[in-house]
């Protein structure tokens, strides 16, 4: 998926880059600040990136969203390309930002079917308990997923009672199995890493190794 996605992101940017043009703002030891903005000089879906190089810290600003992300220790515009070519490491960095995870419906579903074939299979080869049936997955499931749809699905989501009663049925651990149904990562999270990446690999005159290529 995160391959996918990045590929995602590149074949944006191909189109993006036609439009605008990474601009170095102001380097020095302690900082660098860079823009992604129109040739044209609009202000429209333009991008500030600033790498607090002593303290180690990304903050992304623009129409995409804001974000901060944190390493602890000195860093460098080349250390950022490379240490963001996984975006779950790099969503794992993020200390505050704009929504970076989406719980679209179609996902939601998609999980919690993987889920019940799971649990389907487990059935099939007598690995559940005995009082559970294949009817009763099915019921059970089904029922996950009406109680699901009335919900407001976030990071921040509190569940019914007689949704988590279901829950723990199929498993004592559901806090761990069942939540996060449908989640997956912003495509903004996407457009930003790449975004760097292809800043500063422009600005640098030199490529560097990225998953994308």
């Amino acid at each position: 998926m995160d391959k996918e996605q990045r590929r995602w992101a590149r074949d944006e940017f191909a189109h993006f880059g036609q439009e605008f043009e990474p601009v170095l703002i102001h380097e020095d030891d302690n900082f660098f600040i860079m823009d992604w903005r129109d040739r044209n000089g609009s202000g429209n879906l333009a991008t500030r990136y600033i790498v607090d190089k002593e303290k180690g810290d990304l903050i992304i600003k623009g129409d995409a969203g804001d974000c901060i992300a944190s390493w602890y220790n000195q860093v460098t515009p080349e250390n950022l390309v490379c240490y963001i070519n996984s975006t779950y490491y790099f969503v794992e960095k993020i200390q505050c930002s704009s929504n970076k995870y989406t719980y679209e419906w179609s996902d939601v579903r998609e999980d919690l079917n993987d889920k019940k074939q799971e649990f389907l299979g487990l059935y099939e080869d007598g690995e559940l308990n005995d009082d559970i049936s294949g009817f009763d997955i099915e019921e059970d499931f089904a029922e996950m997923e009406d109680i699901l749809s009335g919900l407001d699905l976030n990071d921040n989501t509190v569940y019914p009672d007689n949704l988590t009663d279901l829950f723990q049925k199929y498993d004592s651990d559901w806090f761990e199995s069942f939540t996060g149904l449908g989640k997956r990562i912003d495509k903004r999270v996407y457009l930003w890493t790449y975004g760097f990446q292809e800043g500063v690999e422009r600005l640098r005159g030199k490529e560097f190794v990225r998953k994308d290529r």
